[in-house]
């Protein structure tokens, strides 16, 4: 793998066609659910400091969509959900079944606008209290935290991993902890953080588009969804692998490209 130079970037391991993953709206899903992705996350102290970063296209749809899920239970996760009813954004820091939240609705209809939007997810419980909402590369809302996630994603006591609802952890792109919010809509170069990104990382981010390089600083994983056909998917770091849900569960490559 390459890293980029001058401004702490790391750069695409693919320089072929630009993949996304196209999910439709009836139960698709990717399981990032691995022993070591959650050993990873667990010494990384991701329940107190993170950033996801996550480029999504909505399609036309009649329900909420469930972009990115990390749950500890049904009562301790983080996650970002597009929001049917008023166009929005929301990213959500679960503690002890207690939700705070930042949303955010930009201006203008996402659902069918065939462009793909930019959206990062930050959370500090080490020192700031904060939960943040980016979208397109500037900073739209902020929460006060006054609470931690239980528990920690390495926590597997029951060996259960599913939709279910039982203990254990699960970490879905595409469909909700319960089957209750399935995302109907493209998504592409999911990149997870041990850290806050700041600001001015996130403008970055955006600058640089989809499919370009990424800020390296504390990057725990990246998924490009490159491979173009298969079943999973690899991160470019620490080689982490998303396994599709299976038969009518399993979401599709698609070659939408940056513009579109």
């Amino acid at each position: 793998m390459a890293l980029g130079v001058g401004f702490g970037l790391f750069t695409p391991r693919f320089t072929g066609e630009d993949f996304s993953i196209l999910f439709d709206g009836t139960n698709d899903e990717i399981d990032f659910t691995t022993s070591s992705f959650q050993a990873a996350l667990a010494d990384a102290s991701f329940k107190l400091t993170g950033s996801v970063s996550i480029w999504a296209r909505v399609n036309t749809t009649s329900s909420n969509g469930q972009m990115w899920d990390f749950a500890i239970d049904s009562s301790n996760r983080i996650q970002l959900q597009y929001k049917h009813g008023d166009d929005s954004f929301t990213g959500t820091y679960r503690a002890g079944g207690a939700n705070k939240i930042a949303n955010y609705a930009p201006s203008g209809t996402q659902e069918g606008d065939e462009t793909f939007h930019h959206i990062v997810v930050t959370w500090d419980r080490a020192s700031e209290n904060e939960l943040k909402l980016y979208y397109d590369g500037s900073l739209r809302t902020t929460t006060t935290l006054t609470a931690t996630l239980t528990g920690d994603f390495d926590d597997t006591a029951d060996g259960t991993l599913g939709q279910d609802g039982a203990s254990g952890v699960e970490f879905l792109s595409g469909t909700s902890f319960n089957g209750n919010a399935d995302y109907n809509g493209y998504l592409d170069d999911f990149a997870v953080y041990s850290d806050v990104l700041s600001a001015s990382d996130v403008t970055t981010l955006y600058n640089s588009g989809k499919a370009g390089p990424v800020v390296k600083t504390n990057l725990l994983a990246l998924w490009r969804f490159n491979e173009g056909s298969g079943t999973t998917v690899t991160s470019e770091v620490g080689g982490y692998t998303g396994t599709f849900g299976s038969g009518s569960n399993a979401p599709t490559f698609s070659k939408i490209n940056a513009s579109q």
